[in-house]
């Protein structure tokens, strides 16, 4: 018990979320700083049952041209977040001859967050796992979107 409780509980805590933004529901995951110190981001990787990769999917911080293209090039968000702090990595689909991969290669999908006490960032630890599937994040990312059905 003293180890399973050592090893949850500094961890910061990640979740599949979804936002409204102009009409418009968008997927993210959602980290939070639930510690008393600062938590280093490191990156994110995107797998399929166990560590097997992924390119369905890629993280980003925000919709701008350079995260964008820094996320598609593996060069994925890092930052820190101070105590109780929270930030959202929006979940974008990769596409391949004008068709995103998510329909082409519908499944299981892993994000993994890598991430570093800010007390202690030469420290590796384990990284924090959100599992879903591309049918859940298709139902909720599209739920309340008008498709032009009438």
């Amino acid at each position: 018990m003293v180890l399973y409780d050592r090893y949850y509980r500094g961890r910061p805590v990640a979740s599949h979320t979804t936002n409204k933004v102009g009409g418009r529901t968008t997927i993210s995951i959602r980290i939070k700083n639930t510690t008393a110190y600062d938590v280093a981001i490191m990156g994110n990787k995107v797998t399929r049952g166990f560590f097997k990769p992924c390119k369905v999917y890629f993280l980003t911080d925000s919709k701008s041209t350079r995260a964008l293209l820094n996320a598609q090039a593996g060069r994925p968000p890092q930052f820190m977040l101070k105590p109780d702090e929270v930030k959202e990595l929006l979940v974008n689909p990769a596409f391949e001859n004008g068709v995103a991969l998510e329909i082409k290669d519908p499944g299981r999908v892993d994000f993994w967050i890598q991430w570093r006490r800010g007390n202690a960032t030469w420290l590796p630890q384990p990284p924090i796992a959100v599992c879903t599937s591309t049918e859940a994040i298709r139902l909720y990312g599209l739920e309340d979107q008008d498709v032009g059905v009438e």
